[in-house]
């Protein structure tokens, strides 16, 4: 088994390999290409509380280099909803995840984006509000605590896009400028994201930055001039695996 990241969340990061919409999980694989491999373990419509029982049979056997935990855009489901889960119970799941993880794992908490309740209410068929602002607002918050809590980095992607939506304004308030549906991220929003998640890296970890990372196996020009130096070209190939 080679070492991986493993991008743990809901539909946010299932849908983060959508390379129609620059998914962000399709942008990390590409970073690390030939370095690490990525994982894509996002449940769409799931839960914190959901997923629990997933980790040691999905995560924690990956023994992964890094951890990306996106959770709360369904937690933060209205009581109305059977998929509700309460603040205290939402943080308490995600501190469960992250004391679950291997010693040497390095872990990101993402804070759900902010909710564009008039993109929202636009994709809603029967017009109903299953979330709200405030209703993420109170999940983004809680993740925050956690990483405090914890002393891990997170990228705090509601306040990121909360920001540049005030910049942009318009009928749609500027989230459309980064989600599709004032929840799930378009291509702008998974470039955010991306990004975000890439200074964070860097910063928090360098020893992860893709440029730090060797090559799995020797590029081409490498195997090429050892082999002409008379080395066995399964040596060459297979001497950092």
């Amino acid at each position: 088994m080679l070492d991986a990241i493993v991008c743990f969340g809901d539909s946010l990061t299932q849908h983060g390999y959508d390379v129609s919409k620059r998914g962000w999980v399709s942008q990390l694989s590409l970073a690390y290409i030939r370095r690490l491999d990525v994982i894509n373990r996002g449940f769409s419509g799931f839960t914190s509380r959901w997923v629990l029982p997933l980790v040691p049979q999905l995560i924690t056997p990956f023994k992964p280099k890094l951890l990306t935990i996106l959770f709360g855009s369904n937690d933060s489901l209205l009581p109305s909803n059977p998929r509700h889960v309460p603040i205290a119970e939402f943080k308490s799941n995600i501190e469960q995840i992250v004391a679950s993880c291997l010693p040497g794992t390095r872990i990101v908490l993402i804070t759900p984006p902010s909710l564009g309740e008039k993109l929202y209410a636009r994709h809603q068929t029967d017009r109903s509000m299953e979330r709200t602002f405030e209703s993420v607002k109170a999940c983004a918050d809680a993740v925050r605590d956690v990483a405090r809590d914890l002393a891990v980095p997170c990228v705090d992607l509601w306040k990121a896009v909360e920001e540049k939506t005030k910049e942009i304004g318009g009928d749609l308030d500027g989230y459309d400028a980064f989600s599709y549906d004032g929840v799930h991220l378009n291509a702008g929003g998974n470039d955010l994201l991306f990004e975000l998640l890439m200074q964070t890296i860097k910063s928090r970890f360098p020893e992860l930055d893709p440029d730090s990372v060797q090559y799995l196996v020797p590029d081409h020009a490498t195997v090429s001039a050892s082999i002409a130096k008379g080395e066995d070209v399964g040596s060459i190939v297979l001497k950092n695996l």
